[in-house]
């Protein structure tokens, strides 16, 4: 932090002191010009940096004895005191020195005075008040120290912040701190003015609503909301209305159906969703956000009445602005907020969101291995950014900046994250929500939810020189292999960056041939065991360690476990004989002790747990050890299987590769039509089972299949059945998993065997997605 001398300091303030006299703007348009602050705190700066250095430092305590006492207004409110409060408790924890608090300065003390009320007699550098609402000032003044803000929780970001950037305190949630040790603890000079480049800031993260650390990191809870996203099904539940009036719901295809969206065309739907949010608001009065959005599917409304407002409108969005509008203009002390998701993220042209109308523009398709400005295949989404920000400044991003079917897998997305912040911030947005992993851990978690809290504060954060410091506070001794390791994978990412892409949906096995190749899994191995002994006697940070290995070697693992490579594979063969290797089965159940040794819960975003994991992983390789008539063997599909979703073809069925958690990790799928498969074994062979997973997931329109049929033949002309059975409808949820089958037979000889799997065809009904291509999908077949 740059210094200065008394004397300087005295030129410093004569130039303020007639800049603020001769200034032709008046007092009043400061204190109401955005712009007009931002040019002279700009000022301010300028003229500091070009004052000539010198160091001045003013030792707090010495020994164990405070040089210091902390003055409060006996009036403060309860923030100010907590403020003054925790002052107290780190300086304490700092020096060992007790800092008393008092209401008034003692003369043979020099102190730290907290709280606006100190600035209106010693005004230095302009009003604090040119700050904005969350902006404060830290400045000294003949050895004494002023923090304040324009209200009291700017008071405790004053004080938290003379802790964080000068007395090197680090808060890094789930209640870790770092608090260093110095009995003879010192301050420069300081002269320091901040305001956030964001009103509102919230990284969702694990200590998203902790106090103990979004504090510290100047973040906000979501407490001023009333209701959050995806709520036409709660404001209208189809339990309630659908039955008597389906008009309020979607037609599509040519039928209302339930688990859509709404009819907005329809002015009662309008009128009930405004009488419904009124009770809500009724019992949440203090709220100040309340969102009425779409549910989290597309199924919009495709009747001739809402067609007329999407082509009036020029999007389907507009139609969304327009009821968001209308219901804005009823509750004018209000922001109502609608989502620009999906299909409404595309900005209407004809009409614009009233002032108290608020978009919650999200970012969920784009591409995170380059920057949104710069990335090619995110052009649509940065115009749709900028057609937004053209109609209105009230938004509310929604970034995505973890991989959420993979929390506990590596994803170096850390070089785009501040630039899509500046991005944001350069088009004016006010409202920034990063969308990390919730209450869960994932991939380096705890950097990264420092790192974007600090980057909603200040865009243009020095960046690594704040990671070296976070690296060296948190991880200890071992602090420069996990640089190293964290720098390696995020290198090796960039190099394919331009041609790959980081998908929020992704796997390990998707980034086999890119950061994660095989090859390269073992030198991370080798820096992982290199930290992890570094800190062999420091529990703490080995526990933190031990904690973000878990996210390495999940990947190691799944990797072995999907991918037919000898240089990184779960199995070995002795004697001709296909095994497990001992060494990954003391792996996957130290990432088990792991996970539970330091707090890792679930390892996605619908709460798989670690040992769910392991017994998937050896239900896997338990089949995937079978002796299996069908490995390697001639297999043809006679029907025909979605290109999307090919997984190489057929011949995938007989690779030995079984499917994971997703339907996109070695799954075979075909949509409309029936699954027929044909395996020739090129000779006779005896066998009575056959064994496939088929996958279950009905938010994506995937079906168990409603029967199976297998049938043998010696010529593969003529086929004799030797098994049918139905397959009972599954209980009508939204989960996803793998369904494992075992068909047993009389044991028959044969050299072709076909197996039929009767499809849907289209979703039933009941689904959200009523006469459209159903799917099923298959990952192996087994034969015994």
């Amino acid at each position: 932090m740059r210094t200065t001398s008394p004397e300087e300091m005295f030129h410093l303030k004569s130039i303020v002191k007639n800049f603020k006299k001769y200034s032709i703007f008046s007092h009043l348009w400061l204190r109401n010009s955005d712009v007009m602050k931002n040019i002279l705190l700009l000022f301010f700066g300028l003229i500091y940096n070009m004052l000539p250095a010198q160091e001045i430092n003013h030792r707090i305590a010495d020994e164990g004895k405070s040089l210091y006492n902390i003055v409060v207004d006996k009036d403060a409110d309860s923030a100010t005191f907590f403020a003054a409060n925790e002052l107290q408790d780190y300086l304490y924890r700092i020096t060992g020195a007790a800092v008393k608090i008092t209401n008034k300065p003692d003369k043979r003390l020099k102190s730290f005075f907290v709280g606006s009320e100190w600035f209106t007699l010693k005004s230095q550098f302009g009003k604090l008040k040119l700050l904005s609402s969350d902006g404060f000032c830290i400045f000294s003044e003949s050895g004494n120290f002023y923090l304040a803000g324009n209200n009291s929780t700017g008071n405790v970001y004053a004080v938290y912040a003379l802790l964080q950037d000068y007395a090197g305190c680090f808060w890094f949630g789930n209640g870790e701190q770092y608090i260093p040790v110095n009995t003879t603890f010192s301050l420069p000079e300081i002269i320091h003015f901040t305001q956030p480049d964001f009103a509102f800031r919230h990284p969702h993260f694990p200590d998203k609503e902790n106090p103990e650390f979004y504090l510290p990191a100047r973040t906000q809870p979501m407490d001023d909301w009333g209701m959050f996203v995806h709520t036409f099904h709660k404001l209208m539940p189809p339990d309630i209305y659908f039955d008597k009036n389906p008009e309020y719901y979607s037609l599509v295809n040519g039928k209302r159906i339930r688990d859509g969206q709404l009819c907005l065309s329809n002015q009662s739907v309008i009128d009930l969703l405004s009488e419904n949010l009124s009770k809500e608001m009724a019992a949440k009065p203090e709220c100040k956000y309340w969102s009425v959005s779409q549910n989290d599917c597309i199924n919009y409304c495709e009747c001739d009445h809402c067609q007329v407002l999407y082509d009036k409108y020029g999007s389907i969005s507009g139609a969304y602005v327009s009821m968001a509008n209308q219901i804005a203009r009823q509750f004018p002390d209000k922001h109502i907020s609608t989502l620009a998701y999906q299909f409404t993220r595309s900005a209407p042209t004809a009409i614009v969101p009233d002032s108290n109308v608020n978009i919650m523009f999200c970012s969920i398709e784009c591409n995170r291995s380059q920057p949104l400005e710069t990335d090619l295949r995110s052009r649509d989404f940065v115009k749709d950014m900028k057609d937004w920000a053209a109609l209105t400044q009230n938004i509310f991003m929604w970034d995505y900046v973890v991989q959420f079917k993979t929390y506990t897998c590596p994803f170096p997305n850390f070089e785009v994250l501040q630039k899509n912040i500046q991005f944001f911030h350069k088009h004016g947005v006010p409202m920034m929500f990063q969308q990390g992993s919730g209450g869960s851990w994932s991939d380096f978690s705890e950097y990264k939810q420092a790192l974007i809290s600090r980057l909603l504060w200040d865009v243009n954060l020095d960046e690594p020189s704040f990671r070296q410091r976070f690296f060296n506070a948190y991880y200890g001794a071992a602090a420069p292999i996990m640089l190293e390791y964290f720098s390696r994978i995020q290198h090796e990412m960039e190099v394919r960056a331009h041609e790959r892409g980081l998908d929020i949906y992704g796997y390990p096995i998707m980034y086999s041939d890119w950061f994660l190749k095989p090859a390269l899994m073992h030198e991370y191995k080798v820096l992982m065991d290199n930290a992890e002994a570094q800190v062999a006697g420091d529990p703490i940070s080995l526990t933190r360690v031990l904690r973000q290995r878990c996210s390495f070697d999940f990947a190691f693992l799944d990797i072995a476990l999907n991918l037919n490579d000898p240089v990184l594979s779960f199995y070995r063969t002795t004697n001709g004989v296909k095994e497990i290797n001992p060494e990954m089965a003391v792996l996957l159940d130290r990432f088990v002790e792991n996970c539970e040794k330091t707090g890792i819960l679930s390892i996605d975003e619908n709460g798989y747990s670690p040992a769910q994991y392991r017994a998937q992983a050896l239900n896997i390789a338990a089949m995937a050890i079978k002796p299996n008539k069908a490995a390697g063997k001639s297999i043809t599909s006679l029907t025909t299987y979605s290109p999307l979703y090919n997984v190489g073809g057929e011949k995938a069925l007989t690779d030995g590769l079984f499917g994971g958690q997703h339907f996109r990790l070695n799954w075979l799928g075909y949509q409309g039509n029936d699954m027929e498969l044909l395996i020739d074994f090129g000779s006779i062979e005896k066998f009575s089972k056959v064994e496939a997973n088929f996958f279950l997931d009905l938010v994506s329109w995937i079906f168990l299949p409603l029967e199976i049929i297998i049938e043998v033949s010696d010529e593969g002309q003529a086929f004799t059945q030797v098994y049918r059975e139905k397959i009972p409808e599954p209980v009508r949820n939204f989960g996803q998993k793998p369904v494992h089958f075992s068909f047993d037979f009389q044991e028959t000889n044969a050299r072709y065997l076909k197996m039929t799997a009767i499809s849907h065809k289209t979703c039933p009904d009941w689904h959200r997605g009523a006469n459209q291509p159903a799917w099923i999908f298959i990952d192996e077949l087994v034969v015994e």
